[in-house]
């Protein structure tokens, strides 16, 4: 019996610092990024007059990076070193749900502001896909606000198992994310056929959207394989990634 808790306790120790290194990892790679595109970050967005466009930018790209330096202040080893109760777990994770729900909503914000500079900004495109975002959102919301009290968790807060419904929020977000991206190439194939389709500017904006598009959906995939299938604090190993992946779509390099 002594062997098999100390065997357990092993292991659930050696997956939370395995969580612990992922979230590194993820704010390390993030914060490069800031780095590598700071000039242009200077030019495109902080040398301009303060405007809605570039308050959204800025709570997109920085909002993810902020919060993940909070996580690694209490978890930089692989456990918080401190203990909770189940209720401060709960209100933990409601606070985390609330700080993902506000930068997928800021990221699909400016993704169909992308969208809808692409076509004109068409009143039939932008009242059906702005409808369509809001009842995207509405039902995240609601998702996220039933799921986070089902959720199960490991002695140092992390998430270990979630509710089969949750599968559902990521198979909303990643199918809005579609449709962006589908008329993204959509308005691409029609320039190409009117013949200005090859334009630096058209291409880099097509590039940049597919590899933006490409990087949440499998982020959002993992986290929703993960979520539904591991019973373990290895089920939100990538809750951070598709923070930084977030950021990284909001970033001068994506249009």
């Amino acid at each position: 019996m002594v062997l098999s808790i100390s065997s357990t306790t092993v292991t659930a120790a050696t997956l939370t610092h395995a969580v612990s290194y992922s979230e590194v990892a993820s704010v390390t790679l993030l914060t490069w990024d800031f780095f590598i595109t700071l000039s242009d970050e200077i030019d495109l967005v902080w040398k301009q007059r303060w405007t809605p466009a570039k308050a959204l930018y800025l709570l997109a790209r920085y909002l993810p990076w902020i919060f993940q330096l909070a996580l690694l202040a209490i978890n930089t080893d692989g456990t918080t070193g401190l203990i909770f109760t189940l209720d401060q777990c709960r209100k933990w994770m409601i606070f985390q749900a609330i700080i993902l729900q506000m930068v997928v909503t800021t990221v699909d914000i400016i993704l169909m502001i992308r969208v809808f500079a692409l076509y004109n900004n068409s009143r039939i495109l932008v009242v059906s896909l702005s409808t369509a975002f809001i009842c995207e959102i509405s039902y995240l919301s609601y998702n996220l606000a039933t799921v986070t009290p089902k959720l199960g968790f490991a002695e140092d807060c992390f998430v270990r198992s979630s509710p089969p419904s949750f599968i559902i929020y990521w198979i909303v977000s990643l199918a809005f994310e579609t449709v962006l991206f589908v008329l993204t190439l959509a308005k691409f194939f029609a320039a190409v056929k009117d013949g200005w389709g090859k334009r630096p500017v058209m291409r880099e904006f097509v590039q940049d959207g597919t590899w933006a598009y490409a990087l949440v959906f499998v982020t959002m995939a993992i986290n929703s394989a993960l979520y539904k299938s591991v019973h373990s604090p290895l089920a939100g190993i990538c809750f951070t990634w598709l923070l930084s992946v977030l950021s990284f779509s909001a970033s001068p390099s994506s249009p």
